[in-house]
């Protein structure tokens, strides 16, 4: 009888470092850990279940896979990775609750962490008959915001970043709609994602997204300008994951050659190692500021800001031309910084500990993990050969025959949302990188993109 916990992925750079953070404390808990795409952790789930289902989010067209996850006698366990704290007020929040919960969802769950004492007395008086659900411990992303982490497991990526731009640059982050193309497609699926209570709020929704375009096409005047009056520094623009990578690629290749499109790795080491940050309504402005990195909040006038919240950091400017200025002013930011860090105290609970989140979030999972599967390596290498064999001649007949594609719900593709995959030396470097690497520890393929790791 073994103790399970399964770890879906659904955006790479986001989400697999910390859930390997999490698995690390998983281990000495002696669970065996089952990481991957969401398809691969699906079928992991069918056949080794019940354990303990570590998700992303309870959006109300979630219902139907909690229930089949549920059906297999897991716990749910969720803990969501939009987070909500990156807005102003408990009525925006509320909004945001509503598009990404729902009652029936939060019945069906065994748990739900929350990131800090905002959001989290919002979703204890939304769901108060169900309030003994809802933990605040805090999210595991906010474990590599801190420099002992970062400087462990982001060690190969720091060190390539330094090597192409010499820590010479100044990172901007996007957050917006990359253009018309984009916002009609945002359209086929808005319907699907959103749930709305009248017209007026979806018209709010469509005029937001509109100013995100024409956002977007000023974010593009102001990096031209500041890239031409700044020609000794490099500028890295790093798209959300949710834009069209090649929309920022076509519109900037005939500006300044310093103008590099990057979306490698995650955008700590790119916070950790830039002169500056450039942002607007990002989530990580926030980060920016808890990691005290210097921060610029770029907001011109004219626009809506529904995220309005991470506005509030850095130095802020409606002016394009100020940023140059700021950018090559001598000004110590120490104490704007510490000003900083201490507003985000009510988002993020544990940010200014040394205490490590992942480590208390499977402390008390494993407290009500009371349900044991009777998993056998026999049978896990028989199913995984099935499936590797399985695989092998989709791609095979992919090759040779043309397969009719299933309309997506989703602005970007698997695919683009886990770039190369998962593999078994990242896997391997991650755990190899922090001290207290086990040697006894195990990780073993059992489909495309999914492992099992475990301690001997």
């Amino acid at each position: 009888m073994k103790k399970l916990i399964f770890f879906p992925i659904e955006i790479k750079s986001r989400e697999l470092k910390v859930r390997l953070l999490m698995s690390l404390f998983a281990l000495k808990k002696n669970f065996f850990c089952f990481i991957g795409d969401k398809h691969g952790i699906f079928r992991a789930t069918k056949h080794f279940s019940p354990g303990s289902y570590f998700y992303k989010s309870i959006n109300h067209k979630d219902t139907g896979h909690i229930q089949k996850i549920k059906d297999l006698k897991n716990n749910y366990i969720v803990l969501d990775e939009e987070g909500g704290f990156q807005y102003s007020t408990p009525k925006e929040l509320n909004k945001f609750i509503t598009v990404r919960s729902s009652s029936e969802n939060v019945k069906l769950i065994n748990r739900f962490y929350t990131w800090g004492k905002f959001d989290h007395n919002e979703w204890k008086k939304r769901y108060y008959k169900y309030s003994d659900k809802f933990k605040l411990f805090g999210s595991p992303r906010i474990d590599l915001w801190k420099n002992k982490i970062v400087k462990k497991i982001y060690k190969n990526e720091l060190s390539d970043i330094s090597k192409k731009f010499n820590n010479n640059y100044i990172l901007v982050v996007s957050s917006f709609m990359s253009s018309e193309k984009e916002l009609k497609k945002y359209y086929k699926v808005f319907d699907h994602w959103f749930k709305f209570r009248n017209k007026k709020e979806r018209q709010i929704q469509i005029n937001q997204k509109k100013s995100d375009l024409a956002l977007f096409k000023n974010f593009l005047t102001m990096i031209n300008c500041i890239s031409k009056d700044n020609p000794h520094l490099n500028f890295v623009i790093r798209p959300h994951p949710a834009e069209n990578i090649n929309d920022w690629r076509n519109f900037t290749k005939k500006m300044s050659k310093n103008i590099h499109i990057s979306n490698e790795y995650d955008v700590t080491p790119w916070i950790f190692s830039s002169n500056f940050v450039i942002h607007n309504s990002s989530a990580v402005g926030m980060q920016t500021a808890g990691m005290k990195k210097k921060l610029i909040t770029y907001r011109p006038k004219g626009f809506i800001y529904d995220r309005n919240f991470p506005n509030k950091f850095g130095i802020i400017t409606d002016d394009k031309k100020k940023i140059s200025k700021i950018i090559n002013s001598k000004i110590n930011l120490k104490n704007k910084k510490d000003l900083d860090f201490k507003k985000l105290k009510n988002r993020f609970c544990n940010i200014n500990e040394d205490n490590l989140t992942s480590e208390k979030l499977i402390n008390d999972i494993n407290k009500s993990h009371t349900i044991y599967s009777k998993f056998n390596f026999v049978n896990f290498f028989f199913i995984s050969i099935l499936y590797m064999g399985r695989d092998l001649l989709f791609l095979l007949i992919r090759r040779f025959v043309k397969i009719k594609q299933i309309k997506q719900k989703t602005l970007r593709s698997s695919a683009e949302k886990i770039p190369g995959g998962i593999t078994k030396h990242e896997i391997e470097a991650f755990f190899k990188a922090m001290d207290d690497f086990d040697k006894k520890v195990k990780i073993v393929k059992f489909c495309n993109n999914c492992y099992l790791i475990y301690k001997n």
